[in-house]
């Protein structure tokens, strides 16, 4: 019983890393557009000092670039 416990532990996780995304390149990740988190933060903060409400609709976007 602990054998096949154990064969069956081992099978799930062999499974499981077969379905690992591949690792991110340079090629990928160069140019994408993502929101911009830190853009993003410093209005919220501003908006809550100022007691406002913050409803985003589009989020301010940023463009990544790899540097070589």
């Amino acid at each position: 019983m602990k054998i096949l416990a154990a064969l069956s532990i081992f099978a799930v996780a062999a499974m499981l890393c077969a379905c690992a995304p591949a690792p991110l390149t340079k090629a990928d990740v160069d140019g994408k557009v993502v929101c911009n988190s830190d853009r993003m933060a410093e209005i919220e903060r501003a908006a809550r000092r100022e007691n406002k409400d913050v409803h985003w609709v589009h989020c301010p976007q940023a463009t990544l670039r790899v540097a070589s």
